[in-house]
């Protein structure tokens, strides 16, 4: 929508302020300061009050932005920016001001919105004006500006000297609200998990700015805050005026725990920007839930790299979800419970009975398809509750929120009684039976009052029955019953005074009158007032009619003012029930993803996995949940088997065969376990594990300055400082980003410290002397992909068996990725001679150089003594350490024998 032009033929739609600030901005009001009218005075009073926000400030049907705000919407948005004076302005219409919010806060900026709180009609001078809604990403609660199946956490974060920090995180649309203590080094992880849209920090000097690279882990968009909100009184002091309490020991939280600064300073920030429609501050949010303290010990941990390594939540690809597990798992029927289950995936258990009652529970619903089919059924009718309370909370509720809350409320009862019969669910019946009384009155009550299909808004009114309110019933029969008035009137005047050609109409312009033809305008009553002259007509106005015309044209108003008190109340009533439709939220979105888990494993022929306590890993024809969705009967599914004595297998074979999938998918199959779900196996025993290390794939952090090799090393030595025995890791070609011995050298190294810590470990590798280690060391065992060859060609049998290969077949994954055949040929004769060469030849085997004219490798040969001994070697039973004390041997009787010149 372009910015528009302040002519005569827009001023009879456009606010009287646009009039001001268009007159100031005429040629001949040019001397005056620029900003000097009423309304701009206006402007910059609010302006000045949210400097780090884009204001949209409201004049008649238009949302306008300001200098540097109206640069930022053209760069934005794509609007067209004029000038006015050397004013820049840019405009979008009110109601389509939600798309352009959506597109301000997806590129990351605040935005303040600036209403008329008072009506114009009624207004002296200027009309009031406030900021009724300042939106930031982590602020969101319009179901337009959300993700249906993602949350939106609020973070705040504080550092506790050099080791210690501390994160706050709240869910705004639904009230969580979570604080962490955790070790520095773990708060990138910890932010890759909760994934906030914002994170709130204490403003420091650039100089002193760690968190623009603590951010990055989560995509954040970092907001600095002023010191003394993070101060340890003045957080208390917030969190008390918030839960209305004069201590924080009943959240388990002491007035001293540090842990409550940015607690503190995110329900404070939160205060400041949710305002109610008015304008005013609210004194306090009474959908936002105690904080609770989040236990890091009760979940396996899965940090960033491994949510990233794993497709989580999002592909390598291209950061999206299509192709993710949440994305492939998704078969929740309710907004909050795909919510739920990102955070179960994002968070598996360590808890061993917690995981075993949620496999109960997913077993129960796989033995019995017909309740499952019910379950998800009745959960079809339940709309986005937490989402909506949050809204009736903070007084943004919409009619279509509080008949959605009226239908999701009313199946409560009927939910219960699908549960009675099943034991394992008896806690969840338990909770939905104390629901169901007040749920089914609060249902009645609006279903009772709403209509069927509410409107977007009460702009324009029909939300409510008729019969529902007689004082709304009185105004809307002033306009539907205006049309028999007026015939009546117009026959009694008629009869009055005998003028057969008279009639009482309406228009927009002048509203009620009477027609006289101008043969007649002689015979109208001296009572009656002249109102217009036409050429062949005269019009009048009687105080009956003028009367009446004052009723039936305020009648709409007040029917959309009445309806506007009623919705108040109702939706006070409803905001009344906010802890029991938490309560109720809660239990549903539990339910419904626990009948995503069973419908998947019936679906798809998933098995329960034995979770026990041993350091085992078994699993039997597994496969991967994302590839298996895609190939179906194509997959390949394998075998693994580790445990106390053999927990570390190498994995050597091709590129393209299957390794990286082998290893991801027993990733995903042990947190799928953790989580209570079902798995992709025909049998699976796994063991509690504690975390989930991966370090798979090849990337960089050039802007942080470090290399790929560099993020490979960093990676792995946080595996080598905190794995333990109930870790999994996983690794993938490890060291192949330096040199041939040095990548050798860390990769025998690394599986020697593995396999003394005891973890489970997949590591697949092309670096075929690591195989040797089987022979030498007891806890490692070997496997390898198999293939087929057939005429200088190979088929992939993508199948994992015992033993290793000691061929990569580069060549041939080389010939199918389309590498020129001349290439490939050089490259076949030069793998040839490497080989020879590296098996050790008894006469010298120089490499033949090539006849064309592109340099060889080696442009000459020349005989040396040290070549003898370096013939002599024999790798293949050489250990790499070996192999560099002779290498070291050989520099120095090369640093001691005569340089000869040619």
């Amino acid at each position: 929508m372009g910015q528009r032009d302040y002519t005569s033929r827009h001023r009879p739609r456009l606010h009287r302020d646009v009039y001001l600030i268009a007159r100031y901005h005429r040629p001949a009001m040019a001397k005056q300061s620029k900003d000097n009218t009423p309304a701009m005075r206006q402007y910059h009073g609010f302006k000045q009050r949210h400097p780090d926000c884009v204001l949209l400030f409201r004049l008649g049907d238009f949302y306008e932005m300001f200098y540097d705000d109206a640069e930022l919407a053209h760069r934005v948005l794509g609007l067209t920016c004029t000038h006015r004076n050397g004013i820049p302005m840019a405009g979008v219409p009110y109601h389509a001001v939600e798309n352009y919010l959506r597109r301000f806060i997806e590129a990351g900026h605040r935005v303040a919105v600036c209403d008329q709180v008072e009506d114009a009609s009624v207004a002296r001078g200027l009309v009031r004006r406030d900021v009724t809604r300042v939106i930031t990403p982590g602020t969101l609660t319009d179901e337009s500006l959300l993700a249906d199946g993602r949350e939106n956490p609020l973070a705040a974060l504080a550092l506790h000297g050099q080791n210690e920090a501390t994160l706050a995180w709240i869910e705004l649309s639904t009230g969580q609200f979570t604080v962490a203590r955790l070790p520095i080094e773990t708060v990138a992880d910890e932010l890759a998990r909760v994934a906030p849209r914002e994170l709130l920090h204490e403003d420091t000097p650039q100089s002193q700015n760690p968190w623009q690279t603590i951010a990055e882990a989560g995509g954040a968009v970092l907001t600095p805050r002023p010191s003394w909100q993070f101060r340890q009184g003045e957080a208390v002091e917030v969190l008390q005026r918030q839960y209305q309490v004069a201590t924080l020991e009943g959240f388990g939280f002491r007035d001293d725990d540090e842990a409550l600064r940015p607690a503190g300073a995110v329900v404070h920030y939160l205060l400041e920007t949710q305002k109610r429609s008015d304008g005013s501050d609210h004194d306090r949010l009474q959908h936002l839930l105690p904080p609770k303290r989040f236990q890091r010990d009760h979940h396996m941990v899965v940090d960033q790299n491994s949510l990233r390594s794993l497709e989580i939540d999002q592909t390598l690809r291209d950061a999206g979800t299509d192709g993710s597990l949440v994305h492939v798992l998704q078969q929740c029927t309710t907004s909050m419970g795909k919510r739920m289950l990102r955070q179960w995936l994002c968070y598996p258990l360590r808890n061993l009975p917690e995981i075993q009652r949620r496999q109960r529970m997913v077993g129960a619903l796989v033995d019995d398809p017909t309740l499952l089919e019910a379950i998800q059924s009745a959960l079809k009718h339940v709309h986005d509750v937490p989402r909506i309370a949050a809204r009736l909370a903070i007084g943004r509720a919409a009619p279509r929120d509080l008949v959605a809350l009226g239908r999701s409320t009313g199946g409560v009862e009927a939910l219960a009684e699908l549960l009675a019969e099943r034991p394992v669910f008896a806690e969840t019946c338990s909770v939905l039976r104390a629901l169901a009384e007040p749920m089914a009155a609060l249902s009645q009550s609006i279903l009772g009052a709403c209509v069927d299909e509410p409107p977007a808004h009460l702009r324009e009114g029909g939300l409510f029955r008729d019969g529902h309110d007689a004082e709304l019933d009185t105004q809307r029969a002033l306009q539907t019953d205006s049309h028999t008035w007026l015939a009546d009137y117009q026959k009694r005047l008629i009869e009055e005074t005998n003028v057969t050609s008279l009639k009482v109409a309406y228009n927009k312009v002048f509203g009620y009158y009477i027609e006289l033809t101008a043969a007649n305008r002689d015979r109208a009553p001296e009572t009656w007032s002249r109102k217009q002259t036409l050429k062949n007509a005269e019009r009048f106005i009687t105080p009956e009619l003028k009367t009446f015309e004052g009723k039936v044209l305020s009648a709409r108003q007040h029917a959309i003012d009445r309806e506007q008190i009623l919705f108040a109340a109702l939706c006070d009533r409803a905001a009344g029930h906010l802890h029991l439709l938490q309560r109720f939220s809660d239990a549903v979105s539990q339910l419904d993803v626990l009948a995503c888990f069973a419908h998947r494993a019936v679906r798809c022929h998933y098995t329960c996995p034995e979770v026990v306590e041993e350091p085992v890993l078994q699993i039997e024809a597994g496969r991967h949940p994302v590839l298996d969705e895609l190939l179906g009967d194509r997959f390949v599914p394998n075998d693994v088997t580790l445990g106390a004595t053999k927990h570390l297998a190498l994995i050597t074979g091709p590129n393209m065969a299957g390794k990286s999938t082998y290893i991801r998918q027993t990733a995903l199959i042990v947190l799928l376990a953790h989580t209570g779900a079902f798995v992709p196996a025909r049998r699976a025993r796994i063991g509690l594990c504690d975390r989930i290390f991966t370090r798979v794939g090849a990337n960089d952090e050039l802007h942080a300055g470090r290399s790929t090799f560099m993020v490979e090393m960093t990676e792995t030595a946080s595996i080598c400082h905190h794995a333990t025995a109930s870790s999994l890791v996983i690794l993938d070609e490890v060291g192949r980003g330096t040199s041939t011995l040095d990548g050798l050298s860390l990769a025998w190294a690394l599986v020697e410290h593995l396999a003394s810590r005891g973890c489970r470990t997949l590591f697949a590798t092309h670096y075929h002397e690591l195989t040797a280690l089987a022979d030498s060391v007891d806890a490692v065992t070997n496997l390898h992909v198999t293939v087929r060859e057939w005429n200088d060609e190979i088929v992939f049998l993508h199948r994992i068996v015992p033993g290793a290969t000691d061929r990569s077949y580069g060549l041939h994954v080389a010939r199918l990725a389309g590498v020129p055949e001349t290439v490939l040929q050089r490259a076949g004769a030069l793998l040839e001679e490497l080989q020879v060469s590296h098996q050790g030849a008894t006469t010298p085997a120089p490499l033949t150089p090539r006849t064309d004219p592109q340099l060889s490798l080696f442009t000459e040969y020349m005989e040396h003594p040290v070549l003898e001994s370096l013939r002599r070697l024999n790798l293949d039973a050489m250990r790499p350490l070996d192999a560099m004390d002779e290498l070291r041997r050989v520099l120095e009787s090369l640093q001691e024998a005569p340089t000869e010149k040619p």
